[in-house]
């Protein structure tokens, strides 16, 4: 918690010092109408906001894409497991039931020796 205090307080002192030293006022020419005028550095800081909101929404989709991968390959997973504990009890039976058998032929074999 207190890193990430330490961290955004330093984070907000650069962005002012950058916006005191960056004060200087600019004109932005696109192709059509009258040119914007502002701060520069309220200019970067506008450009850089909607260049991150611009990233998220054509992330989004592909973000979309991996949550339904991830889904899919945990039920993929559950199944998986769930035959693997079929196959574990099947075979824990099965090797119950053969070493219940040889503990018999042993007991028999011991008791037709002693004859």
């Amino acid at each position: 918690m207190q890193r990430s205090l330490i961290i955004g307080l330093l984070t907000a002192l650069i962005l002012v010092i950058f916006a005191l030293r960056n004060a200087h006022e600019v004109a932005i020419n696109f192709l059509w109408g009258d040119p914007l005028k502002g701060s520069l550095s309220l200019i970067l800081l506008v450009t850089i906001i909607i260049g991150v909101i611009l990233g998220i929404i054509f992330s989004y989709p592909s973000i979309l894409k991996q949550k339904k991968k991830v889904s899919e390959n945990k039920k993929e997973v559950e199944k998986l497991n769930t035959i693997l504990a079929d196959y574990k009890k099947e075979y824990g039976l099965n090797q119950k039931a053969r070493e219940k058998e040889e503990s018999e032929n042993k007991k028999e074999s011991n008791s037709d020796t002693e004859k």
